[in-house]
């Protein structure tokens, strides 16, 4: 025979409290002595209820910082635009035709070695 649940307003409360501080279902089954499927079929509407008016409390948390001044207020309006609005930040890497600093490096190098030359040319000069 099924456990029999005496559903009250107290463990309503208390279901509607811990759903909204993100309390796992497990750990609310365990507090209130039944099993996850009694959960779900006596409480669901405040489970639902709990975390939606938690959500909705910090999202206007959020939004009051956001809307305020100063590096929080920054940091909040970014992650608010990013969430909401589908703002990215992208990298943009600009590649640059390499051939005039190919040319130089491969100019010194000649003069590098033309210098070099002519600077043992000159040794042998002297013997």
């Amino acid at each position: 025979m099924p456990k029999l649940v005496n559903k009250t307003d107290e463990n309503a409360n208390m279901v509607r409290q811990l759903s909204g501080l993100g309390i796992p279902h497990n750990q609310i089954c365990a507090i209130l002595n039944i099993s996850k499927p009694t959960l779900y079929k006596y409480y669901e509407s405040e489970l639902l209820d709990g975390k939606a008016k938690a959500n909705a409390k910090v999202a206007q948390n959020l939004f009051n910082i956001a809307c305020g001044e100063g590096k929080s207020a920054v940091t909040a309006g970014i992650f608010w635009l990013k969430t909401q609005c589908n703002w990215t930040e992208k990298t943009i890497v600009e590649v640059q035709d390499g051939t005039e600093q190919d040319d130089k490096f491969r100019q010194l190098i000649t003069d590098i070695q033309t210098a070099k030359l002519a600077e043992k040319d000159s040794d042998n000069t002297i013997n």
